[in-house]
């Protein structure tokens, strides 16, 4: 009896061309390669006035991050790693086990809605509310600190885990979640929330049913309108002439382009902008302990307890071009740590993660591959790996998702 999975999988090697087919195009070097790549490309367009380094310049510090991480992954996979798998395909278990999937993400579910429940009386609303009201609130005043956080890596690997149940077995069922962490991150009017679910989502997609001409199209349509909203809730948070005035649009941007484009644009550029800036600029520490870059995983009421808030008070900055813009990649606090040794060794620590969970073939490893696989596209934005609403899911995937293995023969499915 041949399950849905596997139907998929012979379609798409029926119907689709060879390279579609092979899961390369989400391979740890391809994800990482793609996102730099598009980043020095954007950057050497020079569309805004605050990109203000040459484009050689940005080429070398990029350099520093991409060569250690390829090395990394190349010696531990080996150069052969590029060769085409099969489409996953897992075994959950017994119906016992897979009962037991399903009642741990109905908890799980239950105890999120509860206390975010608590956080909306606690914050008296919801941003999406706050910006219809015109209220002076804003997304950052919602939640409760350190709470929140947890709260949002809690719902995104709920979600994650029922989109791959959905992506193994066809069940629509299992797709109200994803599309609700959607809805959320509109509601919470956090863009953040939307980009690491739809990155993640799609990751796991490619590994379980692989790539299609069909995919590609609705991924590219569903791409478009992702900037367009993108660009509305921007509008919206801070208004298009307010971002205009920030963003400093060069001579050459075409004004015909949806707002949409000027910020992913920014977006994008500014971040690797900030790091050249904060290299050309600021002594490292020197420190071994790396406290810029390591802050991050605690706790923002841990945070100030345990590390001098002077010290680390710009470890998600560093020396910016200009303050509206404020993050400056996943490599800023490495530098600041200790200089480019430092970003060699986050590369190193990223790429021997990253392919680790590649080649384990698990279905709870390919959840948190895909996880990993966010961070590597996010890194050009932001440090994704040391980020605890995001790499905590991490620890709730070993919750749900004990000891499944990647099955030899039919998968036994829900």
């Amino acid at each position: 009896m041949r399950t849905k999975s596997q139907i998929a999988g012979q379609r798409v090697r029926a119907t689709g061309s060879e390279w579609l087919q092979r899961d390369f195009w989400i391979h740890p070097l391809a994800i990482f390669w793609l996102a730099w790549l598009l980043t020095v490309v954007l950057y050497d367009l020079h569309l805004s006035l605050l990109l203000i380094y040459p484009s050689d310049l940005v080429v070398r510090v990029v350099a520093w991050i991409v060569v250690p991480y390829t090395l990394t992954i190349l010696i531990y996979l080996g150069c052969r790693s590029w060769a085409p798998h099969q489409l996953l395909s897992f075994r959950l278990g017994s119906g016992w086990r897979t009962a037991k999937l399903k009642r741990l993400l109905r908890i799980a579910f239950v105890i999120w809605a509860i206390l975010t429940l608590v956080e909306i009386i606690v914050s008296g609303g919801v941003p999406l509310l706050w910006l219809i009201q015109g209220s002076s609130k804003t997304y950052f005043d919602f939640g409760i600190a350190s709470m929140h956080g947890l709260l949002n890596s809690l719902i995104l690997a709920i979600g994650l885990t029922e989109f791959a149940l959905f992506a193994l077995t066809g069940r629509k069922a299992h797709l109200w979640i994803p599309t609700f962490v959607i809805f959320w991150s509109l509601v919470a009017v956090t863009r953040n929330m939307l980009i690491v679910i739809l990155i993640e989502c799609a990751i796991v997609w490619a590994m379980i049913r692989g790539i299609t001409w069909k995919t590609l199209a609705k991924a590219s349509a569903s791409l478009l309108a992702l900037i367009f909203v993108f660009g509305y809730i921007g509008d919206a948070r801070t208004g298009s002439e307010t971002f205009r005035q920030l963003a400093e649009p060069a001579p050459n941007y075409p004004d015909w382009l949806p707002s949409g484009v000027l910020w992913v644009y920014i977006y994008v550029g500014t971040p690797i902008n900030n790091l050249v800036n904060t290299v050309q600029t600021t002594a490292p520490l020197n420190s071994p302990l790396f406290p810029n870059a390591t802050s991050l995983l605690f706790p923002s009421v841990l945070r100030d307890v345990i590390y001098n808030p002077s010290t680390i008070s710009d470890a998600v900055s560093g020396d910016l071009v200009s303050d509206a813009f404020n993050v400056s990649t996943a490599y800023v606090g490495p530098f600041q740590d200790f200089g480019m040794p430092g970003v060699v060794c986050f590369s190193i620590i990223l790429g021997w993660l990253s392919a680790h969970f590649w080649r384990d073939r698990s279905l709870r490893g390919s959840l948190v591959y895909a996880v990993l696989g966010q961070c590597l596209a996010i890194s050009v934005f932001f440090n994704h790996l040391f980020y605890l609403p995001v790499i905590t899911q991490v620890v709730w995937l070993y919750l749900f998702l004990p000891n499944y293995t990647t099955a030899s023969s039919t998968p036994a499915l829900p």
